[in-house]
């Protein structure tokens, strides 16, 4: 019986932290909407902003899910700074380097996060005044807000970077993929180990 057949996606390029940065940059000159669920470009606030860039711009997984899921933007808010401070999709690092995540805890107006683009600037959506900008990582936050930096886990520093969430149905399509790959493995397994019994009695005869 022939294996059905996995559809095949194009392979999206693996995403890096200079990415990250440079898509980020894009946005400079953007507006900002306190609480905007990031449905058009300027429609967002400094949490949505950093969705927009992961998750509608490099098809990368965010906090609670993915783009377009249900509670996600661009239908709502989505994740909030402190849902990028706690995510277990990022390490926090000690010092930031383009495409980390620079978030200085708290809710609401306590807190903000922007996306690194060097080791002492960022990109982030500010107010309804200044809207997305790039500056200076020191002194941008609220004050008395601990700042932490974060790092998308397995971004490499030779550039292999993370893959992009593609899906088929609902389930990563890399993990299909794996499926299939693990599928055909275990048939070859089976095939190869009953032509080798079937040898081995016909020895023994």
């Amino acid at each position: 019986m022939p294996l059905p057949k996995l559809p095949v996606r194009p392979r999206l390029a693996p995403v890096t932290g200079a990415r990250i940065a440079q898509d980020a940059g894009r946005w400079i000159g953007r507006g900002y909407v306190y609480g905007g669920p990031a449905s058009s470009p300027g429609d967002w606030d400094c949490s949505s902003f950093v969705s927009y860039v992961l998750g509608h711009d490099l098809g990368m997984g965010l906090p609670g899910g993915q783009w377009g899921a249900p509670g996600m933007p661009p239908a709502a808010h989505g994740p909030v700074v402190t849902s990028y401070a706690t995510w277990g999709g990022a390490r926090t690092v000690g010092r930031p380097a383009a495409g980390d995540l620079c978030i200085w805890v708290g809710s609401g107006p306590g807190g903000h996060i922007g996306i690194a683009v060097s080791d002492s600037e960022m990109v982030s959506a500010l107010n309804p005044t200044d809207g997305t900008q790039r500056t200076p990582i020191a002194g941008t936050g609220p004050a008395g807000a601990p700042l932490i930096y974060r790092r998308l886990t397995g971004l490499a520093p030779d550039g292999t970077g993370l893959q992009p969430v593609t899906t088929q149905g609902g389930h990563p399509a890399g993990a299909l993929i794996a499926a299939g790959v693990v599928g055909v493995a275990a048939l070859a397994a089976v095939v190869t180990g009953a032509a080798l019994i079937a040898v081995l009695v016909r020895a023994a005869r």
